[in-house]
């Protein structure tokens, strides 16, 4: 089976990780998959963002870390991209639970780095916060938990046993000793970044017995093309245009 993982909701129709945004990949004809980024607050609040700074996706500035919750909740997440999703807020991983539980999708954790001063901290509240609210999530519903942090990962596999983890990999800095990073992270799965990436490469880390996760693919046929190479699955801003894909064989 081919997966089609809707990369930070269906970022080509909304705010990437937004409820406007995962609700669109949700509706997709045949989607099972999220994949969303969770960081922390300084007061230890599970929000959904892809960067450590809240520039780029807010009307905000500043370091997630560094700032309680209050002072972002009320930020827009959605204004940047279009003047329709004014009104979109930070979704809080809570949020994001209750909406698979209504939409019955699969969830692809991805757990940022934590920055700042109180980063081992703040790691460790994020990994038993992310464990204590997916008891929430529909007995039925799978997790699988990435990042390209080493230590959330051991965290994870610490703290959250029952849970798949992927390594996280961008495709220039994949070395010949990820056997050891794997074996270390107790991990079976590879995500790894499209650019640059050769069919030896797959050929290579499918030989050694991982599953491969490839993002992110947003062309139909360079989604074509991994699927032949014996890929397993792919993250895409374009559920909505590949996820026929993932009725193959």
């Amino acid at each position: 089976m081919f997966t089609v993982f809707g990369h930070r909701g269906l970022p080509s129709k909304a705010p990437e990780n937004t409820l406007a945004s995962f609700k669109a990949a949700s509706e997709v004809e045949g989607a099972q998959w999220l994949e969303l980024d969770v960081g922390i607050t300084k007061d230890e609040q599970l929000i959904i963002i892809h960067d450590d700074y809240l520039e780029r996706t807010t009307t905000m500035s500043g370091e997630i870390t560094q700032l309680n919750y209050s002072e972002m909740e009320e930020t827009s997440a959605g204004l940047w991209y279009g003047a329709e999703f004014k009104e979109e807020r930070l979704p809080t991983f809570k949020q994001i639970v209750e909406l698979a539980n209504t939409y019955q999708m699969n969830l692809n954790v991805e757990l940022k780095g934590v920055t700042g001063p109180n980063g081992t901290a703040l790691s460790r509240s994020m990994v038993e916060q992310v464990h204590y609210q997916l008891q929430e999530l529909d007995e039925g519903l799978d997790v699988l938990i990435s990042s390209f942090n080493l230590p959330l990962l051991k965290m994870s596999e610490a703290i959250m046993p029952e849970y798949r983890r992927a390594v996280l990999y961008k495709n220039a800095y994949f070395k010949e000793d990820f056997r050891t990073v794997m074996d270390f992270c107790n991990a079976q799965i590879i995500n790894i970044q499209d650019a640059k990436l050769t069919e030896a490469r797959v050929k290579m880390i499918k030989s050694a017995g991982y599953e491969l996760n490839v993002w992110t693919v947003n062309k139909l046929t360079r989604a074509n093309q991994l699927a032949n190479w014996g890929v397993d699955g792919i993250f895409t801003d374009k559920l909505d245009q590949l996820i026929h894909l993932s009725q193959r064989d």
